[in-house]
């Protein structure tokens, strides 16, 4: 017995799956995505990370009256099943910051959660004294009013967004 979609969205961009033991969870389209951490060192030898603040779509001015854009990691989606992790993660850097980077390290995954099959591929890479050239963007509006800010490294132990948190935890290690 195989699973089952039981709802779809327009483009298939999101499906809820059910197994053949009653479980159910949350398909992305292609379903896994990365998490790319950039860092680069100050003058007075202290890390920084490139920080991407972007819009949810649960909390915006048409929900609650309140515009906020939140902290994540640069992320993107794979955009088609043949595509690999770390080519995603090239081309997300180039898109949404600007920096042209032929590969970048590899910082671990993670599951998403338990009512989703997405893993999230996590990468990082030092771009000290390297200057991005300007960010390609995908043309969405959602990328059009998203925008990066360094930050201290510690700024990631605080946000809501768990990838940050892992990735602090494992940058951490890396760079001290």
């Amino acid at each position: 017995m195989s699973e089952t979609v039981i709802f779809e969205s327009p483009k298939a961009w999101v499906q809820v799956i059910e197994t053949p033991r009653k479980f159910y969870y949350l398909r992305r389209k292609h379903k896994d995505s990365v998490a790319v951490f950039l860092v680069r060192q100050t003058p007075e030898q202290t890390w920084e990370v490139l920080v991407r603040m972007q819009p949810l779509p649960i909390r915006n001015a048409d929900l609650d009256d309140e515009f906020r854009l939140y902290p994540c990691p640069i992320t993107g989606g794979l955009d088609t099943p043949d595509e690999l992790p770390g080519e995603c993660a090239v081309r997300e850097v180039l898109e949404e910051s600007g920096y042209a980077l032929p590969d970048l390290q590899d910082l671990g995954k993670y599951i998403v959660g338990t009512q989703t099959d997405e893993t999230v591929y996590l990468f990082w890479q030092e771009v000290t004294g390297i200057e991005p050239q300007a960010a390609t963007q995908d043309g969405s509006y959602f990328e059009s009013i998203s925008k990066n800010e360094w930050k201290p490294l510690d700024f990631l132990k605080g946000c809501d967004y768990s990838g940050c948190q892992i990735g602090y935890l494992r940058l951490r290690d890396l760079l001290n």
